[in-house]
């Protein structure tokens, strides 16, 4: 006679179980993984952010005095880097440029021009 566990593992439940969870784990391989940064300082009250494929400039108090001028570094993978330049108000706070990379993005730099 078969004991019980040699059944339940020659049935097809079990076999559908196992087929089961190796898919979910191979799904679970392969699928994008996201990823949010920022970076570590603001610079005169800005600092970028990035996610898998997109970037922003962002603002706690826009400080850059006389200028108020910044410039915004998407450095995309495998791709052209992006540099845009936005002039805000003093004590700007907020989202203020955004740019998506076709592949990857490595980060967002924000710097204040003189």
């Amino acid at each position: 006679m078969n004991s019980l566990a040699s059944r339940i593992a020659g049935s097809k439940v079990a076999k559908g179980v196992v087929v089961g969870a190796l898919a979910a784990a191979a799904i679970g391989l392969t699928a994008p993984i996201s990823s949010a940064s920022n970076e570590a300082s603001w610079n005169e009250g800005c600092r970028g952010y990035w996610y898998s494929t997109s970037g922003h400039g962002y603002c706690s108090s826009a400080s850059n005095y006389p200028s108020y001028g910044y410039w915004t570094l998407y450095d995309c993978n495998v791709e052209v880097d992006t540099q845009n330049y936005d002039k805000l108000y003093n004590g700007y706070v907020g989202k203020y440029d955004t740019h998506e990379c076709t592949f990857k993005i490595n980060k967002t730099h924000v710097s204040y021009s003189v």
